[in-house]
């Protein structure tokens, strides 16, 4: 079996044999699935579990693992449900021993539950055994339904006299001593016995069995839970936890550690590789090696890396399908996934140079060399290149610079024929060399656009005062709403930042250190030490003085114009990792905090001094008079003078939710785009603003509604009654657990915190295209200083392009 089938990628086998062979799945969103793949020995037996595919597709019970999909024309065929993690009855009483009591009566219902939904349905399993259900958290599943191919063709009648068996097994172990300490009592071994009758015809059908276990008392005790907490994660959980435990430095080179076993196909579809530990740490310097082998150590104790089975230095990715599984891995292959074809053969041209003696004729040149350069200098986003790789390029270019200066020397005592022939080929290198450099440049131009469009913009400008070609044109001319940035100076990988709601001001935990900025003047403001526990989460008060800072166990506050320090803690902080974050209420009354992988929420009421909310869903309106609580059909709408019920609030997402401005109407992000609905639920628009990507926020005056995710910002006008976009912008990612935050200046510009501190300045609107674009930044932006040249350009010396 291939790493992939059908839109699925592959990773670990959970059965021991048998006519299908299971593994565990990922689709590409990353979702997990079991599939199987059966042994059909002819068509036949196809079309025969084609039909118990069918029937099992019409089974809708929660004690039954839903088959998803049925793909039996191809080859080879499989099947795919959904996945119950959990161990399977059999390990459980081979672990723990067999059940006894009211537990055998809660098993024996769960099956019998999901045998007669099968029943119904038309379908049957055919093959029910200990290794078919699932003590999950939400009870016994039942998997494996239109998965088997019996001999015969599955009916209930067997299936019943399955369960029969399946209870022998829960009670006595594999032993099955029926009668020698009797352990199950007179009205279970009576179901027991007359579900094992020789006639199937006597046998009572799995319904039957479901409404005599129901009448006894003993089946109403809750549901039948594994002995032990299911340790099951995903392969995205199991490799994000590893990530989570190594340090800044080795948290740093994952990337380029797995990037690097990752390749395209033919087909231009990812696929994992084999590379050596000496090719991982080829040109590092001593820490990066050091960091390179805790990387490679942690995630093969995890199983996530396998070492290659000729026993020599080389490792791969153990299951392709953590290539889907793990969201981070999978961000970081969006952003390098047309430059890794590039970065694989650099790597290798890099190694075969220096294990060659640095010989000049194994350097890149031409296009390979140009198509190196401009990746490197604005194709990458993760992928850091080794000290080598850097050594190569750099060598691959000073070797053309010296060409192109031996073609430029003209000979003493020529004729003047010749020099003047000279001059003209000097003249033609020069230009050569300025085309290459000027497309160098755009490439790296574009490359910065998205975090620093200021620098972007200057760095077009020198591409094109190199050479006018078509690219420095595309990279002068491009229309970007984003006219200014701020940047965190000292933003390293574990800062946090928070933007005040005015967006004026700039808060950054850096290295235990609490600063504000003025984002305008980019002065700072305010400075002092942070609590000494580790923050999760900051935001900013309403009135732009309080920050918050939620700790792992406690709280903080830090006025933040009062000259002193972090005040003491109080409340709850953050346990949990994953997607936190922490916000105020409108009227600043109340701060709420959240994880949200975890589920973890709470609310502290800032004036009184205590819990609020507790165990609820709340978000709260303007001037904190107004509430929407969530739970279900009974939420309710809450204010000062009494609650209502507001059940149109099921299944509406509370995380998406924000109040308007008059605090009369509420925008919530649902999966079919954006509506604003009144209090009594009724949406206010005829159609929906799409896409709906997450987090949403008004502006002051309302009159504006911006969306922001982790890597995207939007905002749609509302007052012209047709919801028109007016900004819709990518910007540096904020990571996988951490959305962007925009807000509204005094001014009307949007203002985002994206990721590292980074804050773009966004017209929302922009005047016409300048007529002259290389004038236009110069008056506005300047040129390159000499800093920024040798930092951008440092191939050729500084020119002025203004």
């Amino acid at each position: 079996m291939t790493d992939r089938l059908g839109g699925y990628w592959l990773g670990a086998r959970l059965d021991g044999g048998g006519h299908v062979i299971v593994r565990e799945a990922y689709d590409e969103s990353g979702t997990r699935h079991a599939l199987g793949v059966p042994c059909l020995p002819d068509a036949e037996a196809r079309a025969r579990l084609a039909t118990a595919a069918s029937a099992a597709g019409r089974v809708r019970s929660l004690s039954v693992a839903r088959l998803t999909e049925a793909c039996l024309d191809g080859e080879p065929p499989y099947l795919v449900s959904e996945y119950i993690p959990g161990p399977t009855l059999r390990q459980v009483v081979d672990r723990h021993g067999p059940y006894t009591g009211d537990a055998l009566y809660r098993l024996a219902t769960a099956v019998a539950t999901a045998l007669a939904a099968a029943h119904e349905a038309d379908a049957a399993h055919g093959s029910l055994t200990p290794d078919k259900v699932i003590l999950g958290t939400e009870g016994p599943r039942l998997v494996g339904l239109g998965w088997g191919l019996p001999r015969e063709p599955a009916v209930p009648a067997a299936d019943v006299h399955a369960w029969g068996r399946l209870l022998i097994f829960a009670a006595y172990g594999s032993d099955e001593r029926l009668g020698h300490g009797e352990r199950l009592d007179r009205p279970l071994r009576g179901l027991v016995a007359a579900a094992l009758r020789p006639d199937p015809e006597r046998r009572p059908s799995a319904r039957q069995l479901l409404l005599s276990l129901l009448d006894a008392p003993q089946s109403q005790q809750g549901r039948l839970l594994p002995p032990e907490p299911v340790s099951d994660p995903p392969l995205g959980v199991r490799a994000e936890t590893v990530y989570a435990r190594l340090s800044p430095a080795e948290q740093d080179l994952v990337p380029d550690v797995f990037l690097r076993l990752v390749d395209l196909d033919s087909d231009g579809s990812d696929t994992v590789v084999t590379a050596s530990r000496a090719d991982l740490v080829a040109g590092r310097a001593t820490d990066e090696v050091t960091s390179i082998d805790g990387v490679l150590e942690a995630y093969g104790k995890a199983g996530l890396l396998t070492p290659h089975p000729d026993g020599d230095d080389s490792l791969a990715i153990t299951y392709a399908a953590l290539l889907r599984a793990w969201p981070r891995l999978h961000e970081w292959l969006d952003g390098e996934r047309d430059g890794l074809a590039v970065h694989r053969e650099l790597a290798r041209a890099a190694r075969r140079w220096e294990a060659d003696g640095r010989r000049e004729a194994a350097l890149f040149r031409g296009e390979p060399l140009d198509r190196a350069l401009a990746w490197a200098a604005g194709g990458r986003r993760r992928l850091t290149l080794s000290a080598g790789e850097q050594t190569f390029l750099d060598a691959g270019l000073a070797r053309v610079r010296r060409r192109s200066r031996r073609r430029w020397t003209v000979m003493a005592g020529l004729l003047s024929v010749v020099v003047l022939l000279a001059l003209w080929q000097r003249g033609a290198a020069d230009g050569r060399l300025d085309q290459a450099m000027a497309k160098v440049a755009a490439s790296r131009a574009e490359a910065l656009r998205l975090a620093d469009p200021v620098t972007a913009r200057k760095l077009s400008l020198a591409a094109w005062r190199l050479a006018p070609i078509p690219e420095a044109r595309r990279a002068l001319t491009s229309a970007d709403p984003a006219v200014d940035v701020f940047a965190d100076p000292y933003a390293g990988p574990r800062s946090l930042h928070a933007i005040s709601d005015d967006g004026s001001r700039l808060a950054a935990l850096d290295e235990g250190t609490l600063s504000v900025y003025d984002i305008a003047s980019r002065r700072r403001l305010a400075r002092t030490a942070g609590p000494v526990q580790t923050v999760r989460a900051m935001a900013w008060s309403p009135d732009g003085h309080t920050l918050a800072l939620v700790g792992v166990d406690r709280s903080y506050l830090w006025d933040t114009t009062s000259g002193n320090g972090v005040g003491p803690p109080f409340g709850r902080g953050l346990g949990a990792p994953g997607e936190q974050s922490a916000w105020f209420s409108p009227g600043g009354g109340l701060l709420f905090a959240a994880a949200r992988l975890s589920g973890e929420r709470w609310a502290w009421d800032l004036r009184a001094r205590r819990a609020a909310f507790a165990g609820e869903y709340a978000v709260v309106g303007p001037g904190d008079r107004v509430a929407l609580v969530f739970a279900g059909k009974r939420s309710e709408l809450r204010r000062p003078s009494r609650p209502s019920r507001a059940p149109w609030l099921d299944r509406m997402p509370w995380e998406y939710t924000t109040f308007a401005p008059d605090g009369e109407r509420v925008a919530i992000a649902e999966e079919s785009g954006i509506q604003i609905y009144d209090l009594g639920g009724a949406p206010t628009r005829s159609t929906r603003l799409r896409p709906s990507p997450g987090h949403l926020r008004f502006s002051p005056d309302g009159q504006l509604l911006i969306s922001t995710d982790s890597d995207r910002v939007r905002v749609w006008r509302l007052d012209d009654g047709t919801g028109t976009p007016v900004a819709d912008r990518a910007v540096p990612t904020a990571g996988v657990d951490r959305a962007a935050q925009a807000t509204i200046t005094g001014d009307g510009r949007l203002r985002v915190l994206a990721g590292h501190g980074v804050v773009l300045t966004i017209e929302l609107a922009p005047g016409p295209a300048p007529r002259d674009h290389a004038a236009y930044i110069c008056s506005r932006y300047g040129a390159l200083s000499p800093q920024e040249w040798s930092q951008h350009l440092p191939e050729l010396p500084h020119r002025d392009t203004c």
